[in-house]
């Protein structure tokens, strides 16, 4: 039973961990996809509000507000890059003031200048570029950079990850706990009674070898009367002893020697003289070679059908786990009504 609950407990961990992980990484991407489209939407809003600045300035060849506008877009957050190019390749202004007046000709630069109107593209993974045509010759290029949304939310996903091990963590410890107290502690409670049950029988059995012992000893097998005494003694304390009364109830020593013997239809028994070995007793081979058996052997009880009966056989031990007499008991087979 504790197998199978520890086992139950693994699975359960196994599975609400499968969950725990598809959950976390379905809410990433949509944290991902979220906030990646408010930093776009943001620097998209920020540049269509300067664009119109910067355009103007650049007609009026105002370089002053032109540096400016171009500064002011580089300080949004995310954006890596802010510069204007012109036809030729040649940069005009860049936030970076080492960049200027230098020619790029490189496929990324060439594809700037050949948009008509406003265009977004990827570079790779985390960077973007936004691109506006300002005049027939110049391009107002910015370059921005999601890398830090996705490392913020990495480690987002990393403690979810964490937290969400501890709940699967304690939901098997409330699943192995619960189960415990559920099926194996009421499990184990019905194991422990019904050991107890067994153990109270076979004292019980010892019992009655050791006070039919004791009354035997001084029973005299040719007075009628003191034979009925002691059957009537026997049946009595079956019937005080044990919560059944057995049809066939015979018991011997440790030598195999009768002690009592309740068996009217003669089932087990063919004589019933007391302090008679039972080969003396019986000519039926299964009791007499059950009986040798537990003579050797005296662990296990042995089951032996009898014509429509049903025998036990048991051996009966002491406190001191002493082998001390047998005990054949029996009633008729139920599947012969």
């Amino acid at each position: 039973m504790k197998r199978n609950i520890i086992i139950l407990s693994v699975l359960s961990f196994l599975f609400s961990a499968a969950l725990m992980y598809l959950f976390v990484e379905i809410l990433y991407k949509e944290r991902i996809s979220i906030q990646t489209n408010l930093s776009q939407e943001n620097i998209v809003a920020n540049i269509e509000l300067t664009a119109p600045e910067i355009k103007a300035s650049l007609s009026k060849s105002d370089d002053i507000s032109l540096l400016y506008g171009v500064e002011k877009l580089s300080k949004v957050k995310s954006v890596k890059e802010c510069f204007i190019i012109d036809s030729d390749l040649n940069i005009l202004i860049h936030d970076n003031s080492e960049k200027w007046n230098k020619k790029y000709d490189q496929d990324f630069y060439r594809e700037l200048v050949k948009i008509k109107e406003m265009a977004v593209r990827n570079i790779d993974q985390y960077t973007i570029v936004y691109s506006l045509p300002l005049n027939d010759n110049s391009f107002l290029c910015v370059k921005f950079s999601l890398e830090s949304i996705y490392n913020d939310l990495k480690l987002w996903k990393i403690k979810l990850y964490v937290y969400g091990f501890i709940v699967c963590v304690l939901l098997v410890f409330v699943i192995y706990y619960l189960s415990i107290f559920l099926f194996l502690r009421p499990f184990n409670k019905a194991k422990k009674y019904l050991s107890l049950n067994n153990t109270k029988k076979k004292t019980i059995y010892y019992d009655i070898v050791k006070m039919a012992l004791s009354y035997s000893s001084n029973a005299d097998e040719n007075d009628e009367n003191t034979v009925l005494k002691l059957k009537n003694f026997m049946n009595t304390l079956c019937k005080s002893y044990l919560s059944y009364s057995d049809e066939v109830f015979v018991v011997l020593d440790s030598n195999a020697r009768l002690i009592y013997c309740s068996d009217d239809n003669n089932v087990v028994l063919d004589e019933k003289t007391v302090g008679e070995h039972i080969v003396k007793l019986t000519r039926n081979s299964e009791i007499l070679k059950s009986v040798s058996t537990l003579l050797e052997n005296p662990s296990d009880v042995i089951n032996v059908d009898i014509s429509a009966y049903k025998i036990n056989i048991t051996p009966v031990k002491d406190d001191q786990d002493d082998f001390v007499g047998i005990i054949i008991s029996g009633n008729t087979r139920k599947d012969t009504f």
